[in-house]
C-alpha cells in the first residue's frame, strides 16, 4: 500500500459499511437505499405505477443526494492526485456525514419528513464513496454494488470456466456486503436508530484512523 492504494481488507470494511447504512437506511428509515442505487431506481418505478406503497419522496431524495455526492466527489478526485491523500480525505468526509447524520437523528423529529435530512448526508456519503473507490479501478471493487462481482465469481467458478480469477476478493466483498447488512439489523434491533448510527460514525472513524496509519509515508519507510 506504498501508493496509497487500500488493501482488500480495508476495502472489504468499506464494503461492510454500505451493508450497514443500507440496513439503517431502508430498516431504520424504510424501503429506501443509501448506496444501492440500482434498488432506488427500482423503487421509482414502483413508486411511479403505485405511489400509495413505495416511498416517493424519500427514494428520490436518496438519488439526488448520491448524485450531488458522487458529483462533488468528481471533482475531488480531479483537484487531488496523490491516492493516500485523496483516499484520507474522502474518508474522512464520509465519517463526518455519518457523525452529522447521528447528531440530526437525536435533534430531528422522527417523522418521515424529519427522516429526509439524513437521507440526504447518508446519499452524499455514499455517492461519494463510490466515486472515489471507483476512481481507483481495482477490479471487482466498488464497495457498495456486488451485482457485477457475483456474476463474475459465478462465472470463473467450477460452474463456469473453473478459472477462479480474484475469487477470494469477489467473495470477500461479497461476503463484507451481507456481513455488514445482518450487523446493521441486529444493531437496529437491539440498539436502536440513534445507536446504531453512534456505531457506524465510530466504525467508519475506526477504518479511517487504521487506513491512514496503514498508508502512512513515515511508516512505509
Amino acid at each position: 500500500m506504498r501508493d496509497g492504494r487500500p488493501s482488500d481488507v480495508s476495502l472489504a470494511g468499506l464494503t461492510a459499511i454500505s451493508g450497514l447504512v443500507d440496513a439503517i437506511s431502508y430498516v431504520g428509515i424504510g424501503q429506501v437505499f443509501m448506496a444501492n442505487m440500482t434498488g432506488n431506481l427500482l423503487i421509482l418505478g414502483f413508486a411511479a405505477g403505485d405511489p400509495s406503497k413505495f416511498p416517493l419522496v424519500a427514494t428520490a431524495i436518496a438519488v439526488l443526494g448520491f448524485f450531488l455526492g458522487a458529483g462533488l466527489a468528481g471533482r475531488l478526485t480531479d483537484r487531488v492526485s496523490n491516492v493516500r491523500r485523496r483516499m484520507v480525505l474522502a474518508m474522512t468526509m464520509e465519517t463526518s456525514l455519518f457523525a452529522v447524520t447521528t447528531v440530526g437523528s437525536f435533534l430531528l423529529p422522527t417523522t418521515q419528513a424529519g427522516r429526509y435530512p439524513l437521507i440526504v448526508a447518508l446519499g452524499l456519503a455514499m455517492g461519494g464513496r463510490n466515486t472515489v473507490v471507483r476512481r481507483l479501478k481495482i477490479p471487482e471493487i466498488s464497495t457498495t454494488v456486488v451485482t457485477g462481482t457475483l456474476a463474475n465469481l459465478a462465472a470463473d467458478s467450477v460452474l463456469g470456466t473453473g478459472k477462479r480469477t480474484r475469487a477470494r476478493r469477489r467473495a470477500g466483498e461479497i461476503v463484507s456486503l451481507v456481513l455488514g447488512a445482518c450487523v446493521g439489523v441486529l444493531l437496529l434491533r437491539h440498539l436502536g436508530f440513534n445507536a446504531t448510527l453512534a456505531a457506524l460514525t465510530l466504525l467508519m472513524a475506526v477504518i479511517t484512523a487504521l487506513y491512514a496509519w496503514r498508508t502512512s509515508p513515515t511508516r512505509a519507510r
